[in-house]
């Protein structure tokens, strides 16, 4: 008899849950009116023409009535990383919708990984990270760190719009390279992205409308009456120190009662539970839990500390409350790692300072021999060159990188 009441109680619970369901989706589907969609879409200020199309409708149904719930913790994550993008973003004078690229990117999960092996909330393949100068190995993946992925990928960004002279090709291009992107323009015989567009890749073609619905649900969610699903305070409100010696995430989760998993969300850089050794490392934790992190480190090194109350840097007073904030300093450590790369003729041998100087056609080149532990990004910074430059002047390309030992062109005044 017992069993029974059970199995009717679960049934009755079962279809009291699916007749909510049923009515937040019949709600959510009168809150979508075609014609006011369409004015907001029209309405926002984008980098971008905006056009609402059938794929952009499409993608905001989704959004707004179909993945409701994904939307609102997706609402709720962007608390954590777009005050670091925004900032990034004013800096260097972009526009501040680019920040939405990450969220069709990723969704904001630093540790997401496609199918193809890209990596980060900007999602690069590990040739172009490389190129960018970011640590991969088997300890540390720093596609994976939301600042210095996020350097790289304004860094990309920048040069696509240079190449291109628009926001739309430059996402695309993002999404599947600027030779793809060179062969649809010509093809269309147009840099208009939705001429160009029918000659892309499947997904290429979904990028920008994505990019738009993404838009309009980060500006419109409370038209459809979403509520960001905002993450734990702990998350939210962060320290972060520069350390010295190895940091296991396991013994730090039982020493301080802290999650595993909150330490791991915190540090998505190291993919082993563990920090190692070097000076070039940093460790993110709640502020509270940072400052008893701090009152047993002993170190003849300064501990410089970021801060993050509720998304924002504040500068503060000590150390034992872990709230003070500056900006790390630029710290030289970066390590190629692209042995697998193809191999370029060396044409020069290199002197003792690892470079040569050559005059030819009225200027003068210095030839660069590639070290091991060298990216080209060191290398374009070393000669004070874009590395967009740098890379044209070599006829390097993400699939077309050199190896340690190779020598590279570098240009010189003169």
């Amino acid at each position: 008899m017992n069993t029974i009441k059970c199995i009717t109680l679960n049934i009755l619970m079962l279809s009291v849950g699916l007749c909510l369901s049923v009515a937040s989706y019949a709600n959510a589907k009168d809150l979508f009116v075609d014609a006011e969609v369409e004015q907001r879409v029209q309405s926002m200020t984008s980098s971008i023409d905006l056009r609402y199309t059938a794929e952009v409708k499409k993608k905001i149904k989704q959004y707004t009535i179909s993945q409701r719930s994904a939307s609102e913790v997706l609402l709720g994550r962007i608390s954590i990383y777009f005050p670091l993008i925004e900032s990034k973003l004013r800096e260097r004078g972009m526009p501040d919708d680019l920040k939405y690229l990450a969220v069709i990117e990723s969704g904001l999960i630093p540790h997401a990984k496609s199918g193809a092996g890209a990596a980060g909330l900007w999602q690069f393949m590990k040739p172009t990270a490389r190129m960018y100068g970011m640590k991969i190995n088997r300890t540390v993946d720093q596609r994976r760190d939301p600042e210095i992925s996020t350097d790289a990928a304004l860094d990309y960004l920048q040069y696509l719009y240079e190449k291109y002279d628009d926001w739309a090709l430059a996402m695309g291009a993002y999404n599947c390279g600027p030779g793809n992107m060179n062969r649809a323009i010509r093809k269309a015989n147009s840099t208009d992205f939705y001429k160009v567009s029918k000659y892309l890749p499947r997904e290429t073609r979904g990028y920008v409308p994505k990019f738009i619905a993404m838009s309009y649900l980060m500006n419109y969610y409370y038209s459809h009456d979403l509520t960001p699903n905002m993450p734990h305070s702990s998350v939210l409100n962060t320290a972060t120190s520069r350390v010295f010696n190895k940091v296991n995430f396991k013994e730090l989760s039982a020493k301080f009662q802290l999650d595993l998993e909150t330490i791991q969300l915190l540090n998505p850089t190291y993919i082993r539970d563990f920090i190692p050794n070097g000076p070039e490392h940093k460790l993110t934790l709640p502020t509270d839990k940072m400052a008893d992190f701090l009152s047993g480190v002993e170190s003849e090194e300064p501990l410089i500390l970021y801060n993050h109350i509720n998304g924002k840097k504040r500068l503060l007073s000590s150390i034992r409350e872990a709230i003070y904030v500056t900006v790390l300093p630029s710290i030289d450590m970066y390590e190629s790692n692209i042995n697998t790369a193809p191999k370029m003729p060396s044409r020069y041998n290199a002197q003792s300072n690892n470079t040569e100087a050559y005059l030819l056609s009225g200027k003068k080149y210095l030839y660069h021999t590639l070290r091991r532990k060298e990216s080209l990004l060191d290398v374009a910074n070393k000669h004070d060159m874009e590395l967009t430059k740098l890379m044209e002047i070599n006829s390097y390309t993400t699939h077309n990188l050199p190896a340690p030992g190779d020598s590279i062109k570098v240009i010189t005044e003169g």
